[in-house]
């Protein structure tokens, strides 16, 4: 599971993120809630665990969540803090999923994570791309201005991955690891021709090529 750690305090986050390596999570360490705003765009996450208080403000993690949420990140959430009032726990419950005061038990964090991470990714029952694109995921429809498109399983699968991770790179690694597994040995160009059959059944810009860092859905 990959973790998006948000904390600034130098000697908790080292420690945090070798013990939740220990636990079988990837941990990936933000400083500031600018970094990881910059970060989220730029490789994929599981989950995110944030402070509330970092160098941008004594809310910066609350609001940090809200910028996630608005952008359509629908990864689960856990705030870790000291801040441990009743009006902080409500609104890191209103804008997160969990929420765990300082000082912690590393076995409590762990169950935690792992429970949110059982939640899975919340999918819409339908997104819609400008006019031309829909995806219904429970039905696992296609539609291109209204006309159903029949895709293979993995090329379905492909464009699911980007859709319900809109404006996120996937660099061909990720993608290979997320569809394919852990481990998958292939040419490098797979998901080249993958992306190349997408836009040819739908349309030229349904993902589009970020110059050195690999793939995002289009408009």
């Amino acid at each position: 599971m990959r973790l998006l750690v948000v904390e600034d305090e130098p000697s908790l986050s080292q420690t945090l993120c070798e013990s939740l390596a220990t636990q079988g999570f990837q941990p990936w360490l933000a400083a500031s809630a600018a970094e990881a705003e910059r970060v989220v765009w730029e490789r994929p996450f599981d989950l995110f665990l944030l402070d509330v208080m970092l160098p941008e403000g004594e809310e910066a993690g609350f609001e940090l969540a809200e910028s996630l949420r608005e952008a359509g990140f629908r990864q689960p959430i856990l705030f870790l803090t000291a801040r441990e009032g009743l009006p902080d726990r409500v609104r890191g419950l209103e804008v997160g999923d969990d929420y765990l005061p300082k000082p912690f038990a590393l076995a409590e964090l762990v169950a935690r994570l792992r429970a949110l991470a059982r939640r899975g990714e919340v999918k819409p029952q339908v997104l819609r791309v400008g006019d031309r694109l829909e995806i219904a995921f429970e039905r696992r429809e296609v539609r291109y201005r209204g006309d159903l498109i029949r895709l293979t399983a993995k090329e379905y699968q492909v464009l699911e991955l980007f859709a319900l991770n809109a404006g996120r790179v996937f660099t061909r690694e990720e993608v290979l690891e997320r569809i394919w597994g852990p481990g998958f040995e292939s040419d490098s160009n797979l998901i080249d021709v993958y992306i190349k059959n997408l836009r040819k059944r739908l349309y030229e810009g349904v993902i589009e090529t970020v110059r050195g860092l690999g793939y995002r859905l289009g408009e």
